[in-house]
């Protein structure tokens, strides 16, 4: 399986959170230390309860397709976690009979 470049990472990291999420920024990428199978992305979120809302996530860097499901994932854990429930604006709420 081919390791993802930082450049690669930080152009589909950025499409992902576009697509995802509006309120989803990658404001950067670097590799982990010591480890080369593994990626950290700085995240902003829009409309945290506690602006401004900078996370760190860590992803897999194996392969195109485990990167942008990890980080999918990353993601809708971040935006549960960090978003205030009553804005019914978490990819949750969003789906018929769920978080309302």
């Amino acid at each position: 399986m081919t390791t993802l470049t930082i450049d690669s990472i930080t152009e589909i990291s950025r499409t992902v959170a576009a697509e995802y999420d509006r309120r989803l920024h990658v404001v950067g990428v670097v590799s982990t230390n010591g480890e080369s199978g593994r990626a950290e992305l700085l995240v902003t979120i829009r409309g945290c309860h506690t602006e401004p809302c900078l996370i760190m996530l860590n992803v897999t860097r194996l392969g195109q397709a485990a990167f942008a499901r990890d980080l999918r994932e990353k993601f809708r854990e971040a935006l549960a976690s960090h978003l205030e429930p009553a804005t019914g604006s978490s990819p949750t709420s969003r789906m018929p009979g769920r978080g309302r």
